[in-house]
C-alpha cells in the first residue's frame, strides 16, 4: 500500500557539493590546529609541544593532526612553513623608505629591524631563547624559518648590493645579531647589561646609534 503522504527522498548532492563543505571544514580544522600550536609554543614553549596539548587547545581530536599532518614531524613542518611566512611579514612591516643606497644601508636596514621585532613581538625573542636551551627538532624549524624569512628579504631588497672585497659578511652579520639577540634576552630579566640600563629608552636609541656605526665601519660606509 503506497502512502500518499510519505516523504520524498532527500536530493542527493553531486560530488561537487559534497567535497566543498569537507574541503572548506578541513582548512578551517588545519588553520585552528595552527593556530594553537604557534600560540602553545608562543606561552610555554618546547616543553609543553605535544600533539596531545595542540588537540586540547585547537578542540579537536588528535587523530585528525595525524590525519592531516601525518603526525608530529608533520605538524612542525607546517608550522615552520607558517612561521617562516610570519617572519617575512613582520621584516616586511616597516616604514617604506628609498632602496639602499649600498650594502652597508641594507645590513643596517636588515639589523635594526631584527633589533625592533626581538623588542615586540614574543614568538621571535622566544625562538631566540630557545635555540640556546633547546636542541629539538622544533627549535630547528624555527631556526630554518627565521633563516628563510631573511633570505627572501635580503633577496627582495639587496637587488645588486654585495659586500666590500675582503669582507666577511657572513660573520660580521652573524656577530652583530648575535649581540642584539643577547642584548634583547639579558634585558628580561635585567635592568642593567653590561652597564646598559635597559630599561630606559634612551639606552636602546645608543644601541641602535652603535649598530649603525658598526656596521657602516665594518663595510666602509660614510
Amino acid at each position: 500500500m503506497i502512502r500518499k503522504n510519505a516523504p520524498e527522498p532527500a536530493a542527493t548532492a553531486t560530488a561537487g557539493e559534497s567535497l566543498k563543505p569537507r574541503t572548506r571544514d578541513r582548512s578551517a580544522t588545519e588553520a585552528r590546529i595552527l593556530d594553537a600550536a604557534q600560540a602553545i609554543l608562543t606561552e610555554t614553549g618546547p616543553a609543553g609541544f605535544g600533539v596531545n596539548a595542540v588537540a586540547r587547545a585547537a578542540g579537536t581530536d588528535k587523530q585528525l593532526i595525524y590525519r592531516y599532518f601525518g603526525g608530529l614531524d608533520g605538524l612542525l613542518e607546517a608550522l615552520g612553513d607558517r612561521i617562516a611566512v610570519w617572519w617575512q611579514q613582520v621584516m616586511r612591516d616597516e616604514a617604506p623608505g628609498p632602496p639602499p643606497a649600498d650594502y652597508a644601508a641594507l645590513i643596517e636596514r636588515m639589523t635594526l629591524r631584527l633589533l625592533h621585532i626581538l623588542r615586540t613581538e614574543p614568538l621571535a625573542l622566544q625562538s631566540a631563547l630557545w635555540e640556546l636551551t633547546d636542541t629539538s627538532g622544533l627549535v630547528r624549524a624555527l631556526s630554518a624559518s627565521r633563516s628563510r624569512a631573511l633570505g627572501a628579504w635580503m633577496e627582495t631588497t639587496r637587488g645588486d648590493l654585495k659586500p666590500p672585497e675582503g669582507v666577511d659578511a657572513p660573520a660580521v652579520n652573524a656577530m652583530i645579531i648575535a649581540a642584539l639577540s643577547y642584548l634583547v634576552l639579558a634585558s628580561r630579566t635585567s635592568d642593567t647589561v653590561i652597564g646598559l640600563p635597559t630599561d630606559h629608552p634612551e639606552t636602546w636609541r645608543r644601541i641602535e646609534d652603535a649598530v649603525t656605526k658598526l656596521v657602516r665601519t665594518a663595510y666602509g660606509s660614510g
